[in-house]
Protein backbone atom coordinates (compact mmCIF):
# COMPACT_ATOMS: atom_id res chain seq x y z
CA UNK A 1 0.00 0.00 0.00
CA UNK A 2 2.99 2.23 0.75
CA UNK A 3 4.59 1.96 -2.61
CA UNK A 4 0.56 2.67 -4.27
CA UNK A 5 0.61 5.58 -1.98
CA UNK A 6 4.65 6.66 -3.55
CA UNK A 7 3.69 6.04 -6.99
CA UNK A 8 0.46 7.90 -7.11
CA UNK A 9 2.36 11.17 -4.81
CA UNK A 10 4.98 10.70 -8.06
CA UNK A 11 2.11 10.90 -10.60
CA UNK A 12 0.89 13.67 -9.42
CA UNK A 13 4.07 15.41 -9.21
CA UNK A 14 4.76 14.60 -12.74
CA UNK A 15 1.28 15.67 -13.92
CA UNK A 16 1.53 19.17 -11.90
CA UNK A 17 5.13 19.50 -13.59
CA UNK A 18 3.33 18.89 -16.75
CA UNK A 19 1.09 21.75 -16.56
CA UNK A 20 3.51 24.10 -14.59
CA UNK A 21 6.30 23.27 -17.96
CA UNK A 22 3.61 22.90 -21.35
CA UNK A 23 5.11 26.59 -22.40
CA UNK A 24 8.68 26.24 -21.25
CA UNK A 25 11.81 25.11 -23.39
CA UNK A 26 12.88 21.72 -23.59
CA UNK A 27 16.51 22.61 -21.29
CA UNK A 28 13.74 24.11 -18.55
CA UNK A 29 12.25 21.16 -18.44
CA UNK A 30 15.56 18.95 -18.20
CA UNK A 31 16.69 21.02 -15.30
CA UNK A 32 13.88 20.62 -13.52
CA UNK A 33 13.76 16.90 -13.92
CA UNK A 34 17.15 16.83 -13.06
CA UNK A 35 16.38 18.93 -9.44
CA UNK A 36 13.54 16.68 -9.12
CA UNK A 37 15.70 12.98 -9.30
CA UNK A 38 18.36 15.25 -7.09
CA UNK A 39 15.23 15.48 -4.53
CA UNK A 40 13.98 11.94 -5.05
CA UNK A 41 17.58 10.47 -4.17
CA UNK A 42 17.40 12.40 -1.33
CA UNK A 43 14.63 11.27 0.52
CA UNK A 44 13.62 7.63 -1.45
CA UNK A 45 14.82 4.50 0.03
CA UNK A 46 17.16 2.90 -2.68
CA UNK A 47 14.75 0.60 -3.63
CA UNK A 48 12.19 3.15 -4.03
CA UNK A 49 14.36 5.38 -6.53
CA UNK A 50 15.36 2.31 -8.59
CA UNK A 51 11.36 1.25 -8.89
CA UNK A 52 11.17 4.80 -10.34
CA UNK A 53 13.48 4.12 -13.10
CA UNK A 54 12.13 0.47 -13.63
CA UNK A 55 8.83 2.31 -14.34
CA UNK A 56 9.93 4.66 -16.90
CA UNK A 57 11.89 1.92 -18.73
CA UNK A 58 8.58 -0.11 -18.71
CA UNK A 59 6.90 2.79 -20.48
CA UNK A 60 9.21 2.12 -23.76
CA UNK A 61 6.85 0.06 -25.30
CA UNK A 62 4.24 2.79 -25.28
CA UNK A 63 6.40 5.29 -26.51
CA UNK A 64 6.62 6.86 -30.02
CA UNK A 65 10.35 7.65 -31.46
CA UNK A 66 10.52 10.90 -30.65
CA UNK A 67 9.39 10.34 -26.50
CA UNK A 68 11.80 7.87 -26.28
CA UNK A 69 14.77 9.72 -27.63
CA UNK A 70 14.01 12.19 -25.03
CA UNK A 71 13.31 9.43 -22.31
CA UNK A 72 17.14 8.16 -23.72
CA UNK A 73 18.29 11.89 -23.24
CA UNK A 74 17.01 12.07 -19.56
CA UNK A 75 18.70 8.90 -18.63
CA UNK A 76 21.69 10.21 -20.08
CA UNK A 77 21.10 13.21 -18.04
CA UNK A 78 20.79 11.65 -14.95
CA UNK A 79 23.71 8.86 -14.99
CA UNK A 80 21.43 5.68 -16.01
Amino acid sequence: MKAFHQQRKILKKINNLADAYKDKSEEDIFFEIIKINEDMESTMSDEEYERVFRQLESLRPMLNEEQLEKLDKILYILGR
